[in-house]
């Protein structure tokens, strides 16, 4: 039993291969199409349709219900018939919503897999059907007629496993997708990708007996808690209709997906800006709606608030797709980096490089590794460093500029790297050396981060949305004795220009477009090692590695200069250095010396040796 894959490219011509079942639950939870579904999901998201993504030649429609081959003219035809449906359930708006509806179809036998749609909306369910005497037809009209018949039966006992499930109430057997498959009764869905599909290979066939009569009207109602509800069952229905109408009438809502809350504007002034729907909101709506006359709660507006008829707002995909395909050819990232006055020749491609891993951020496409470049500003004061640093940032999305992070609170830096955008690292200068070495180090290239929200019960893992810049007015700040690959240090030559016009939709815009044209948001070894090479004139120099520079200097060869341990160098230094290096530690000296420009080491019994001149 095999599955059909069928592929139309750009020059529509239709790639067909098969699958068993076992290889396609592989393929949906592996990383084939990882980067194409990101993308479509992040589309649908922003209500775009199917046939406008630009990328949906690379996605195979999946067909379990048959063996499909081509004939010689080309056309589909059914070589066999697996005894499969694909049921369509939604709408779910998060991985967790689709997980939640998988368990429940789970406890049907006849749930053969379940997965997470392509769309990131919809659950798509394949179901095993075949006839009492438990064969299955061996013709496409047959096929088609036991298809017919299963339809309805199995949309409505899907419904009772489902009437539960947060979900909205949605099912169809069969996507619009027979226009690829070859005929109306064939089913099947768009290549998709879910980490944790459920599969069930001994699932059990639903018998469709061929005299079968089912209603298609027939909706699931829930049953009538007690018997005023039984005698007057519409009125709570018609109380909640009328609380919606007020609310509606009245006020604009949308759940926003950055921050995490919904928030609302009232629409009696629209130029008022939007505000979270906190405790003290959602008492005033209920109060309103009592003193219309309607008997609700404040849970009730907490219900509806948090529901599915509130929609999803995400303002950075928002302003993005709003700018894409609109770039106007012009190196506006490179204007932008020549406001900023700096001998460095590499400035204008480092900027542009962390710029990209910015939006590429914002965009959740740094799903392995964060934007893990910093660019850091070194002057003395009065250089608009800071002006600069919020100026890069459009109005529409300056909510998610933040510089007064401390960074000693961890739990608050985790959480406002899920929120903010841009952090700027102000007075960088003032970062002890130990968090730069440890927190600081590992902040940067997280790519999610875990925190616990305020009354939550567990700890969740959300997505990294900022991305870091800093400024100092000091030269010697980088700490780390391994390098400062990670930060972009550049000494300003005067003031930055912040009174140049940012035309930001083309500023971001570009980005969008050298994005899709996958030009790289990191640096290759080759700039690492430059960018490292520029930041040894900025790095912090340890008392080890002064008093090692007093006392030592790298030999080039053994006639001229010996061989000596760390220990030995270490003590030799420590007897010249006295007091000012007590509670020196050696492992922390090894590390130094392992770190220094020119100095030769090399392996032996006694451990790491250096070839050193001694100097005094």
């Amino acid at each position: 039993m095999k599955a059909t894959f069928l592929r139309i490219d750009k020059k529509n011509k239709q790639h067909l291969k098969l699958h068993t079942l076992k290889e396609t639950a592989q393929r949906i939870g592996g990383d084939d199409h990882k980067e194409e579904m990101e993308w479509l999901r992040e589309f649908c998201r922003m209500n775009y349709t199917y046939a406008t993504f630009k990328y949906m030649h690379r996605l195979p429609v999946v067909c379990p219900s048959a063996e499909m081959k081509a004939d010689k003219d080309g056309n589909l035809v059914m070589h066999a018939f697996n005894g499969l449906m694909v049921l369509t359930i939604g709408t779910v708006n998060s991985q967790e919503e689709a997980d939640s509806v998988k368990r429940m179809v789970a406890m049907l036998p006849m749930t053969v897999m379940a997965v997470w749609g392509s769309s990131g909306r919809t659950v798509k369910v394949v179901v095993r059907i075949g006839r009492p005497d438990g064969t299955l037809p061996q013709t496409e009209d047959a096929a088609r007629r036991l298809c017919q018949q299963a339809g309805p039966l199995v949309s409505q006992l899907y419904e009772v496993a489902l009437r539960h499930a947060n979900v909205t109430d949605t099912l169809a057997v069969g996507p619009a997708l027979h226009h690829c498959l070859g005929g109306e009764w064939l089913t099947g869905f768009r290549m998709t990708r879910d980490k944790t599909p459920y599969t069930n290979d001994s699932a059990s066939a639903l018998m469709v007996p061929d005299d079968i009569s089912i209603d298609t009207s027939l909706t699931m109602r829930p049953q009538a808690v007690d018997a005023q509800a039984e005698a007057e069952p519409n009125v709570v229905g018609q109380e909640t209709r009328k609380l919606i109408d007020l609310l509606e009438k009245n006020y604009t809502f949308r759940m926003n997906k950055v921050m995490g809350y919904v928030e609302y504007r009232s629409k009696a002034k629209p130029y008022y800006p939007w505000m979270p729907v906190d405790e003290r909101v959602q008492n005033s709506l209920a109060m309103e709606a009592r003193l219309a006359g309607l008997n609700v709660w404040d849970k009730d507006i907490n219900r509806y608030v948090k529901s599915n008829m509130v929609c999803n707002y995400n303002p950075i995909e928002d302003y993005l797709w709003e700018v894409r395909d609109k770039w106007d050819g012009q190196d506006h990232i490179g204007a932008l980096a020549a406001t900023v006055p700096t001998g460095n020749p590499h400035w204008p491609l480092w900027f542009r490089t962390w710029f990209l891993g910015m939006v590429a951020q914002w965009l959740g496409r740094n799903i392995r590794y964060g934007n893990a470049l910093v660019p850091l500003l070194i002057s003395r004061q009065g250089y608009n460093k800071s002006t600069f640093c919020k100026s890069l940032l459009p109005p529409e999305l300056q909510w998610g500029y933040n510089d007064n992070l401390v960074l000693s609170e961890k739990k608050s830096v985790l959480q406002a790297m899920s929120q903010f955008l841009l952090i700027n690292l102000d007075e960088f200068n003032q970062i002890s050396p130990k968090v730069q070495e440890g927190f600081l180090k590992n902040l940067i290239q997280l790519s999610s981060v875990k925190v616990k929200r305020p009354y939550g019960k567990h700890v969740e893992d959300f997505p990294r949305m900022a991305s870091f810049i800093a400024t100092a007015n000091m030269t010697d700040i980088l700490a780390d004795p391994s390098g400062s690959r990670r930060f972009i240090g550049i000494e300003l030559t005067g003031p930055i220009d912040v009174h140049r016009r940012t035309n930001y939709p083309q500023l971001y815009a570009q980005a969008m477009a050298l994005l899709d044209q996958q030009v790289p948001s990191w640096l290759d070894a080759e700039q690492t090692r430059q960018l490292m090479l520029s930041n040894q004139q900025f790095q912090l120099r340890s008392p080890e590695e002064l008093y090692f520079s007093e006392c030592f200097a790298a030999a080039n060869s053994e006639d001229e200069g010996q061989w000596l341990t760390t220990t030995t160098i270490f003590d030799h230094i420590r007897r010249k250095a006295g007091a000012a290096l007590k509670g020196g530690n050696l492992q922390k000296f090894g590390r130094v010396l392992s770190n220094i420009d020119g100095l030769v080491s090399r392996r032996t019994k006694r451990g790491t040796e250096y070839l050193v001149k001694v100097l005094d």
